[in-house]
């Protein structure tokens, strides 16, 4: 199941990693739990999930909240300032339960997003099923 959210309304960072982690939440791959988690991350040290412009990934340490590996990806319908200027569009939310899988995921995903004509397919997506085949290798399908 990918899951992928295209036309989020979010006014700030937070609401756009809620609105990710959120889908993971839905799916039961982690606790709600795990979305207070990705924030604080953000909040003690600052916007470095914003990996390219437009782009962000929210995630929290690997633990018994997460129950499955997942990533998870909300566009926005407006960019948000994750700090600093950092203005993003899409915001992947990866979950894992272990370290191993965790830099595996990160990974697939940095070499996804390596492409700009992937970048711009994912920043101006109009639905979900616009990307979801373009996810499947980053979520392991």
């Amino acid at each position: 199941m990918t899951l992928v959210r295209v036309g989020v309304s979010a006014e700030t960072w937070q609401e756009a990693i809620a609105a990710a982690g959120g889908l993971l939440v839905e799916a039961g791959h982690v606790r709600v739990e795990y979305i207070d988690a990705m924030v604080r991350v953000v909040e003690e040290l600052g916007p470095y999930i914003v990996l390219i412009d437009g782009f962000a990934l929210a995630h929290a340490a690997p633990g018994e909240i997460v129950l499955e590996n997942s990533i998870s990806l909300v566009v926005l319908e407006n960019p948000v300032d994750f700090g600093s200027g950092k203005m993003v569009t899409c915001v992947f939310a990866m979950a894992a339960k272990e370290h191993e899988s965790h830099i595996e995921s990160l990974g697939r995903l940095a070499e996804l997003l390596s492409d700009e004509q992937t970048r711009n397919t994912l920043l101006n997506a109009r639905n979900s099923a616009q990307i979801e085949q373009l996810l499947s290798g980053v979520l392991g399908e």
